[in-house]
């Protein structure tokens, strides 16, 4: 993956994110979906490796995908 590959791909992560959080405010989150959120997480995380100069701000976003699993779990119990 090229640097602006990847950067492609961790504004994708971002934009999702947030309309994620979107449907999550709204109670519209399957628990199946979590899985993806753990997927996302790690495909951030091997961005990281390969392309460390980006890897604070990618950690920061698998932060933020970590948060919105924990608020999805909250409703779903």
């Amino acid at each position: 993956m090229t640097p602006a590959e990847a950067d492609q791909r961790i504004i994708l992560s971002r934009q999702t994110l947030h309309r994620y959080a979107d449907m999550t405010r709204a109670g519209q989150w399957p628990m199946a979906d979590i899985q993806i959120i753990a997927d996302e997480i790690a495909l951030l995380e091997q961005i990281a490796v390969v392309h460390p100069v980006k890897a604070e701000k990618i950690y920061r976003l698998a932060e933020s995908w970590g948060a919105l699993a924990d608020a999805v779990r909250g409703k779903l119990h």
